[in-house]
């Protein structure tokens, strides 16, 4: 990776629009409250995706299920505490899971090594019907989401958004 990169600035008008344009695909391939929950992956970071797509796929006046889960940071391993976090919200959410399709939603996937990680343990549960979301993805993610706003180069540019703070989990 550069030492170079350009910042890649996302406003909250740019998150806004990528965020209406994502829940328009997924409304038109027939995701909605009735039959999606939405799995935020990484809280701190995908927080409002997660929520906005929950409303957005609101159906018959109902608000789109869903809950999120906190991930690693790229200096950090799923290790027992993470997975038996997991463990712990997924048998939470159980009875709301049902036969709903699971909508992993986050707001960057980079490296793709969380979403790969989460696909292969909810598969391991017996939960078969999951999509991805990727507000926006690398194009060197490991991971290919089914649903992506826009595409960056992670060796050129660093995604940075409005909200975001420097963090010490990311020297």
């Amino acid at each position: 990776m550069s030492i170079n990169r350009e910042i890649l600035n996302v406003s909250f008008n740019d998150e806004q629009i990528l965020i209406e344009n994502i829940a328009a695909e997924l409304i038109m391939d027939g995701f909605n409250a009735s039959n999606t929950i939405v799995l935020t992956v990484s809280t701190d970071y995908s927080s409002i995706i997660g929520q906005t797509l929950r409303h957005l796929l609101s159906a018959d006046g109902e608000i789109c299920d869903g809950f999120g889960v906190d991930v690693p940071y790229p200096d950090e391993i799923w290790d027992e505490t993470y997975v038996s976090e997991l463990n712990s919200i997924l048998d939470m959410y159980q009875n709301k899971i049902g036969d709903k399709r699971i909508l992993m939603v986050e707001a960057g996937v980079i490296r793709g090594g969380n979403y790969i990680f989460l696909d292969g343990y909810l598969t391991e549960r017996g939960l078969t019907d999951i999509y991805s979301v990727a507000m926006f993805e690398n194009t060197g993610s490991v991971y290919k989401s089914d649903y992506v706003g826009e595409y960056y180069n992670n060796d050129t540019d660093d995604l940075t958004f409005w909200w975001e703070r420097y963090n010490n989990h990311w020297k």
